[in-house]
């Protein structure tokens, strides 16, 4: 049996600033010291704002 992997990009699920304020807020709730991992939330809240244009 094969599992069948689906892209997912959070990008996509941010619409309003509320949404991508919590995202930020948990990924630095949850980073634990890696700055990479707040790098890769502002670069997904990016993509989002841009896709909104």
């Amino acid at each position: 049996m094969t599992t069948k992997l689906l892209d997912y990009d959070v990008a996509e699920h941010l619409r309003t600033s509320e949404e991508m304020a919590a995202y930020l807020e948990a990924s630095i709730a949850e980073c634990d010291g890696d700055a990479g991992f707040v790098a890769k939330a502002l670069d997904d809240i990016a993509r989002a704002k841009l896709q909104q244009e």
